[in-house]
């Protein structure tokens, strides 16, 4: 009874939040409480997306399916954390509730790679339903964070809770921010100190990013920012995409100064809302010639380092891959460009 009432009241705010769209091009005000803030650091900095593999209908139908000995190569490379994407929605059995196979086989993963040293970002990807009726589907959502804080409430926390990946549609930023205060408080009455990863509307883009609204108190949430940009480049030849154009090049001063102002648009946000940042996706399609896939991740890669953001590769061996599973090792190029050479 409490959830369905908090349900209803945020109901009506989204639906409020859909008469008066706001300029994406002002970020959110600064509360001077959360500037006043001291703020943990969080237990992320090199972090590679496990993708293809469950976020997919079911594990494997997408031509992958993760190993523990990827992981391990994973954390002996030098990455420190792993993003799970899971579509939790694909697995809802009756009254909401989890499979609980799926989250058994989430659990190995996340304790797999937590024995490894390795921080575990699990995120809620694929909510395609809430994207086209995010009032009607809120509480299917609020019902998997429900269960998952629950569930994983004797976890260290290293484990990171993402709430949403890449709202879109007729989710709009004034929506997001209502589901993100939302989502907060379920995972907040389980676990007051986890690390929370807010999510930011228009696939978690930088317009998304600055109309991301950020809780004056709480010293251990994220915002997270996506980064595909140009998509011509970094998508070009991918069949789900309209990129059929190839052979187009990255590089030079023209387009490092672009990324560049880019990511100090992320930076001034961090700064003014005093909150950490995850670049939380970014890479090439594989088909691209390698030497130019690295120097773009190598460029992303530098420039999320220089301002302080944590960043998370897509992915480790699917369509944007820095893993061949074919030979079993690093794509040289790609290793080299995230994190350096191998270690002695």
């Amino acid at each position: 009874m409490h959830m369905i009432s908090r349900t209803v009241i945020l109901g009506t705010a989204l639906l409020a939040a859909c008469e008066g769209p706001a300029d994406s091009r002002v970020q959110a005000a600064p509360d001077p409480a959360r500037q006043s803030l001291a703020v943990d650091t969080p237990p992320v900095a090199r972090c590679m997306n496990l993708s293809g593999a469950l976020e997919a209908e079911y594990e494997g139908a997408w031509g992958y399916t993760i190993e523990f000995g990827h992981i391990d190569a994973i954390a002996g490379a030098g990455f420190d954390t792993i993003r799970l994407p899971v579509r939790w929605s694909a697995h809802l059995r009756a009254g909401d509730r989890i499979d609980p196979a799926v989250l058994a086989r989430v659990d190995a993963i996340i304790d797999h790679a937590l024995s490894r040293g390795l921080s575990v970002i699990v995120d809620v990807h694929h909510f395609d339903a809430l994207m086209r009726d995010p009032e009607g589907r809120l509480p299917q959502l609020a019902a998997i964070w429900q269960q998952l804080a629950e569930h994983y409430a004797g976890y260290p926390d290293t484990l990171i809770f993402e709430l949403l990946n890449e709202p879109t549609d007729r989710v709009s930023a004034a929506q997001v921010n209502a589901i993100n205060a939302h989502l907060l408080d379920v995972v907040r009455a389980v676990s007051p100190e986890r690390w929370v990863i807010l999510s930011s509307a228009r696939w978690n883009n930088i317009e998304g990013l600055v109309q991301t609204e950020v809780p004056a108190d709480d010293p251990r949430v994220m915002t997270t920012v996506h980064y595909y940009s140009p998509f011509e480049f970094t998508h070009q030849g991918a069949p789900w995409s309209n990129q059929s154009r190839t052979g187009i090049e990255w590089g030079g001063p023209a387009d490092e100064a672009e990324l560049a102002r880019d990511f100090d648009i992320v930076a001034q946000y961090a700064q003014t809302q005093n909150v950490p940042v995850l670049v939380g996706e970014f890479g090439v399609y594989y088909e691209v010639p390698e030497h130019l896939r690295a120097r773009w991740v190598g460029a992303v890669r530098q420039a999320s380092e220089e301002r302080g953001f944590a960043w998370c590769h897509w992915g480790f061996a699917t369509t944007l891959r820095a893993y061949n599973r074919r030979t079993d090792s690093w794509i040289p190029e790609m290793r080299e460009a995230l994190v350096g050479d191998p270690p002695d």
